[in-house]
This record gives C-alpha cells, structure tokens and sequence, in this order.
C-alpha cells in the first residue's frame, strides 16, 4: 500500500516504524467499524422515515381522506443522463436495504409478462431466498413480497440454464416460453 511504501522509504527506526503501523492498524479498524455503524444507523433510519411516512398515509386516509390528494408526493431528481422532468417517486423499502421492486417491475426489467415471472418466481423458490427477496407483509390471504434488483439477474440466469426437469409440472411451459423470450428467439 501507499502508506507503507511511504513509511519504509522513512529514514526512522524499526521500532518506530512496526509502532506507526500498528497505531495505522488501529485507525484503520477503528475507521471500519465506525463507517459500519453508520451505515447500519442510516438504514434503520431510512427504514422509521418509511415507517413514519406510512403510518401518516394511513391516518390521512382514515381520518380525512379529502386530503389525501393534496398532500405532495416524494420527487425524484433527474440525473445527469435522463430527460429533466419531475417523476413522483414510490418506493416501498420497509427495511431500507434495497428491497424496491415488485414483480411487475421485475417482468419490465426481463421483458417477460407479469403472469409467467409469478410462475417462475414460485418455481425457482425466489421468495425463500432473503438476499433475493423480503415479505413486506400480508394481504387478504396472502403475502407480498419485495425483491431487490439482483433478482433480475438472478432469474434470468435460472431461466436460461434450467431444464424442465428443474421446475415442477404447472411452470415447464413457462419456462419454456421465457426461455424463448430471454434467449431472443
């Protein structure tokens, strides 16, 4: 590294340079850990601001619903390479570490059609998966689910390299179209 090639070219003791890299040791880690735990701190607040924020949607609904339409919605700034128009910005992140998509979105990043990436999501167990994957809560009978963008990855590659063999009875014709639909032909 930089810094040890600096401390070597350093007309100083053995001693006192084994003693400089330790205390760069102990910066080092010390700098580790508190960069940790701030990233874990801004995630467990991103995730009570959502908390917050739907709690507020809720009461707004129920208590005075006239004002729901009035109450702005989050904004999303255009980056340098996008056109400079403002979009109302939804994302529903209840643990803030990414979790943003839905299976719709993840049918608009394949190119697949919703029904099918419902199909294969339960095929390929996606939902069982917590790095791919996270139940935000229950529905009327069900549960949903969040995924995060590697998911598309994911699911493109099981598709493309699974055999019908892979998946049960009800997704093999699904599969077979995606596989179709993933490969360009």
């Amino acid at each position: 590294m930089f810094a040890d090639r600096a401390l070597d070219e350093m007309d100083l003791p053995g001693e006192a340079k084994d003693a400089l890299r330790n205390i760069k040791a102990i910066v080092d880690a010390q700098y580790r850990d508190r960069f940790l735990e701030m990233a874990q701190a801004l995630h467990r607040q991103a995730a009570a601001l959502e908390r917050i924020q739907s709690t507020l949607s809720i009461l707004v609904e129920h208590l005075e619903p006239s004002l729901k339409d009035k109450i702005p919605v989050a904004f999303n700034i255009a980056g340098d390479d996008e056109p400079d128009l403002a979009t109302a910005l939804v994302i529903a992140d209840p643990i803030g570490a990414g979790y943003t998509l839905c299976q719709a979105d993840i049918a608009r990043a394949t190119g697949l059609p919703d029904p099918g990436v419902s199909v294969l999501v339960r095929a390929f167990r996606l939902r069982s998966d917590e790095l791919l994957a996270v139940g935000v809560r229950r529905g009327q009978g069900k549960a949903l689910y969040n995924y995060h963008p590697r998911v598309v990855e994911r699911l493109r590659h099981l598709v493309l390299t699974s055999s019908d063999g892979d998946v049960p009875a009800n997704a093999r014709s699904t599969l077979r179209r995606a596989k179709t639909i993933l490969s360009g032909g």
